[in-house]
């Protein structure tokens, strides 16, 4: 497409994809781009790219170390959208491939269809000269592919055609596939799992198809339980996810699947049993709800006193201890404070409070809060501010002992330093006899790891008040 007036000499922008001379390819959109950084040395100069337009629409990303175009799919795993395979060594057929349904997809979209080019040559290169002057053979085998040839037994022979692709599936089927198209609950399968049906007084079976429950305003006419009715399970579902927290974040109410799914409202009852919301099993992929039905029971007790005044009473409910840390901690962090600061992005999410009996999980849950908190101090700046307060100190004394010394003699910081001690002493490879005896401390004197956490919790609230103090002096 010119810029100047076409003249000799004019600089333009040719915007041609094929500019072959094929009437058929003449509206074609390439699909795939090799490049080569010319310079550079062979094994990192050739790569791939993917047009912009699919990309975007399919809603991809380069990743290096999975050699693909991907995405997370409903359980939070890499997809890969087009995958490619580069050559090993040189003479090696580099491979970009396109998984069939986001293409479909696409192609259905754009009223399109998918052209794939071939083009074969054989040469007895010491005898070849040129292409003989006899006229290619054009061969049609079907609509959708048929190709040129020319051959000369004696030297050369090839080969160049095209095959037209199109989607197996009608646009209704493909565009029906799309996540949210149309109304309600699409999924072809439901877990089925026991429940406190509380419309109907009974513990029962109960289906997440949306079809087998109903909620207030839809009453008449049946006795279908209601899809706030909760399900009950041992504690020890959440383990899977507090042991991957690249995929998966573990809020106090809330478990979220990067990319993929959330799983609202979740909490624990007095038993100890996490609840969930039928309602919410629901939003989980099937494979998902299936984990979750392998850990259900029967209902112990009753949901805990948080769920039912927030969600039936309507009323706010008093935040639990690592609620109130971390309502601090979030403070802190946005208050760019010179004294501490937030080593990590995520730690504030990635702390939660252990709900099995499970020493590693407890002694992870002290580990992601020292992390949060104590990793945070920032000793040189403490150090300054004793110096200017003409308080004495060693150059060997951590963070939580320079801290101390700004306070009042009285005002110890004995939850931080059961933390630390917790944390340094007790976690997956510590399995030595102060390990053992700190957690069984723990249970003799609290019954749970989850009590005894919070009650830490709750000793570390005041003191987090208590070290503000001084640094807001000038």
């Amino acid at each position: 497409m010119p810029t100047g007036e076409g003249k000799r000499g004019s600089v333009w922008i040719e915007r041609a994809d094929h500019p072959s001379g094929s009437q058929l390819l003449k509206r074609a959109q390439q699909l795939v781009f090799a490049r080569h950084f010319e310079g550079l040395n062979e094994q990192n100069a050739l790569y791939y790219e993917i047009r912009q337009e699919y990309s975007h629409l399919t809603n991809i990303y380069w990743r290096p170390e999975q050699h693909a175009y991907s995405r997370f799919d409903e359980n939070g795993d890499f997809d890969h959208v087009v995958s490619i395979t580069p050559e090993k060594k040189k003479g090696d057929v580099t491979l970009v491939s396109f998984k069939r349904e986001p293409l479909e997809l696409y192609l259905a979209a754009s009223n399109s269809a998918l052209i794939r080019m071939f083009h074969f040559e054989l040469l007895r290169r010491e005898n070849f000269t040129d292409w003989p002057q006899e006229p290619e053979n054009v061969i049609r085998e079907t609509n959708n592919f048929f190709y040129r040839q020319k051959i000369d037994p004696r030297e050369a022979a090839y080969t160049r055609g095209i095959q037209i692709i199109r989607p197996r599936r009608s646009k209704v089927e493909i565009f029906s596939s799309l996540k949210g198209s149309g109304s309600g609950d699409k999924r072809e399968k439901h877990a089925e799992f026991v429940a406190y049906d509380w419309r109907n007084q009974c513990i029962a079976n109960i289906s997440t198809d949306p079809s087998a429950t109903t909620n207030y305003f839809q009453t008449q006419d049946n006795s279908l339980p209601f899809e706030l009715s909760p399900a009950f399970f041992r504690p020890d579902v959440l383990l899977k996810y507090k042991g991957d927290s690249d995929k998966y974040t573990v809020e106090q109410r809330a478990i979220h699947c990067r990319g993929a799914w959330t799983l609202r409202d979740y909490d624990v009852n007095e038993a100890g049993q996490v609840h969930v919301y039928i309602r919410d099993l629901r939003d989980l992929p099937y494979q998902e709800q299936v984990y979750w039905q392998s850990y259900n029971e029967e209902p112990k007790t009753d949901i805990s006193e948080r769920a039912f005044v927030n969600h039936f009473k309507g009323e706010p409910c008093e935040p639990d201890p690592l609620e109130n840390v971390l309502f601090i901690m979030r403070r802190w962090a946005e208050s760019d404070l010179a004294w501490w600061k937030l080593r990590e992005e995520g730690l504030l999410e990635r702390v939660n409070t252990p709900r099995t009996s499970s020493r590693d999980e407890w002694a992870g849950a002290f580990k992601g809060l020292s992390k949060l908190i104590i990793e945070g101090f920032q000793v040189k700046t403490i150090r300054k501010k004793l110096e200017a307060m003409n308080i004495a100190f060693e150059e060997d004394e951590k963070s939580l002992t320079l801290i101390g010394k700004l306070l009042d003699d009285k005002q110890r910081l004995d939850g931080l330093k059961e933390v630390q001690l917790i944390r340094s002493k007790v976690d997956a490879h510590s399995r030595g006899n102060t390990a053992s005896d700190l957690a069984n401390k723990a249970l003799q004197e609290h019954g749970t790891y989850s009590a005894h956490f919070e009650n830490v919790c709750r000793a570390v609230i005041g003191e987090l008040k208590l070290i503000e103090q001084p640094f807001r002096e000038n």
